[in-house]
């Protein structure tokens, strides 16, 4: 009875394993096609968030139904949910499309409003105007010559309700405001870190939005940044 239980348990936990993929892929901009450096993707039922390195170049764990979020400064999101298999060899490219600037927002510029709350707004606004179009076309898939191995949709609120649209939302857009408040400019110039070491460094000690919206200014992100350089070096 022991044996069989351990045998059980051995097959449950290879097949967790099993479940579970590393998602290999780009985030690009969309009209240029030039890679975005420090881009995040979320994997929002994991609750884990990776960025993207000077080429664009991310790599994720997901398993099947999970959703990803991706979010960089000055672009639209991109939602997707994860539904099928990937081999070892095959990548993802995710398109995101830049927040335009047109002349109604210079005036809201003038106000003092930060571009942080700019690009939310121009975001949201895409995003209502989504929630009432008709469903858009899976996201582009970039295959590596050895078969197609992945199933990414986008979602529309015909393929989830509208409460689950939103939540999704309100998640990216966290993100998003932990992207603007630590970003690359920002932590390079308190650490002096650049290249690799600098997207190892973003990514680990990636700071919560939670924490970051109790310590709005910079120099509380300053004194963070400082406080992991001290963790680091021991």
């Amino acid at each position: 009875m022991k044996k069989l239980l351990i045998l059980l348990l051995v097959l449950i936990a290879g097949n967790a394993v099993q479940a579970q993929k590393v998602i290999w892929g780009y985030v690009k901009d969309s009209i240029t096609n030039e890679p975005i450096e420090m881009a995040s993707i979320t994997n929002t039922n994991k609750k884990n968030t990776v960025i993207t390195n000077q080429r664009g170049l991310f790599k994720i764990e997901v398993s099947k139904n999970d959703i990803l979020s991706v979010a960089a400064v000055g672009y639209h999101f991109d939602t997707v949910l994860y539904s099928g298999i990937i081999s070892a060899s095959d990548t993802v490219t995710f398109f995101l499309k830049p927040i335009s600037r047109d002349l109604n927002d210079v005036t809201v510029q003038n106000t003092g409003v930060n571009e942080y709350s700019l690009d939310s707004l121009r975001r949201l606004r895409e995003f209502t105007d989504e929630m009432i179009s008709p469903p858009v076309k899976s996201v582009e898939l970039a295959n590596s010559g050895a078969g197609i191995g992945i199933s990414l949709n986008r979602l529309s609120k015909r393929e989830k309700d509208k409460r689950n649209a939103i939540r999704i939302f309100n998640n990216s857009e966290k993100q998003a405001y932990v992207d603007y408040r630590f970003s690359t400019a920002i932590v390079t110039k308190y650490s002096g870190l650049k290249g690799e070491e600098l997207q190892v460094f973003m990514q680990r000690y990636r700071p919560s939005y939670e924490w970051l919206r109790k310590n709005p200014k910079e120099e509380d992100v300053k004194y963070y940044i400082n406080e992991k350089l001290k963790e680091r070096r021991k």
